[in-house]
């Protein structure tokens, strides 16, 4: 139901990976202007800078070592300062996406695996 080229590199059965889920949230800017009469007055202006926050889980394979953390650290790299366009949906919907920041947390029980976390800012959208 999502795409994200350079966090899709971590999914299946080389980084043994799973998106657990998504969320974003789309933003609008407004000016608001209160009144001496109580009525309340509003300019709206668009589009906001919204957010998307892309969760997973990585496994580790039968020697305990986790195969995507080096997939994880390379779509840092390839995320960094670029836009990204994120589809959801099967592609009915287009985000321009930029990475603010991501977030790994290796536990080691019951098994090594680790829940790995990118955020996003939306710059433009098709909704």
């Amino acid at each position: 139901m999502i795409i994200i080229p350079k966090v899709d590199e971590i999914m299946g059965t080389d980084g043994l990976a799973i998106y657990d889920n998504v969320t974003y949230q789309l933003n609008e800017t407004i000016q608001y202007f209160l009144t001496f009469d109580d009525v309340i007055k509003f300019i709206h202006f668009g589009k906001g800078v919204g957010t998307l926050v892309a969760n997973g889980l990585m496994f580790s394979n039968t020697n305990g070592e986790l195969p995507g953390i080096s997939k994880f650290e390379q779509a840092i790299s390839g995320l960094r300062g670029a836009e990204q366009l994120v589809y959801l949906g099967g592609g009915r919907a287009e985000l321009t996406c930029i990475m603010t920041s991501a977030q790994i947390t290796v536990t080691s029980d019951p098994d090594t695996m680790a829940h790995f976390t990118f955020n996003f800012g939306i710059v433009q959208h098709t909704l």
